[in-house]
């Protein structure tokens, strides 16, 4: 898989977090539809298509990222099975939001700090995006602490990798 040779504004998942992420999904993960916002290079819905993804969507605004995106899709053979947007991360979501789309499993891995991740998280806790059994996965900075519950979505628990939470949401019974 093809890296970013500068990471200007690009800050892939650990290897450390993105392996514990998907030990944590574990079989959630084979037959999903699977959302990777802010996606980067795309690695964590490349992850999730080599673990038996049904079909993953991108979105990610910075254009090398999605040229890197599309060639780690050629790559590895996804690219019939992946949709890449590339627009800033809430007008993503409002074109889904549009196309009545829906996920098992979203993952926002917003550059540390951006209230893009808030933002992103109150507009998901609002709709039907992710389904009734599925699972957000938002990932910040242990520095930054965000909210329990967004609308909808109440978080269900957390992991630490270093500096790296992902924090797990589900749709509030």
């Amino acid at each position: 898989m093809k890296t970013p040779k500068q990471s200007r504004g690009v800050r892939p998942l650990t290897d450390q977090a993105r392996g514990a992420l998907f030990n944590i999904l574990s079989e959630k993960t084979a037959g999903s539809r699977f959302l990777d916002v802010f996606a980067g290079t795309g690695a964590v819905g490349i992850e999730a298509l080599s673990r038996g993804a049904e079909a993953a969507t991108f979105i990610e605004l910075n254009r090398s990222a999605v040229l890197l995106i599309r060639e780690n899709l050629e790559l590895t053979g996804f690219s019939d099975r992946a949709e890449v947007y590339t627009v800033e991360a809430a007008r993503g979501l409002n074109i889904l939001i549009s196309k009545a789309a829906k996920f098992d499993i979203i993952f926002l891995g917003a550059p540390y700090e951006s209230p893009a991740l808030e933002k992103c998280l109150s507009k998901l806790g609002e709709t039907d995006m992710l389904a009734e059994d599925g699972v957000l996965i938002a990932e910040h900075r242990k520095q930054h602490a965000i909210a329990e519950k967004f609308g909808k979505l109440e978080r269900s628990r957390e992991a630490r990798y270093g500096e790296t939470v992902l924090a797990f949401y589900r749709i509030k019974k």
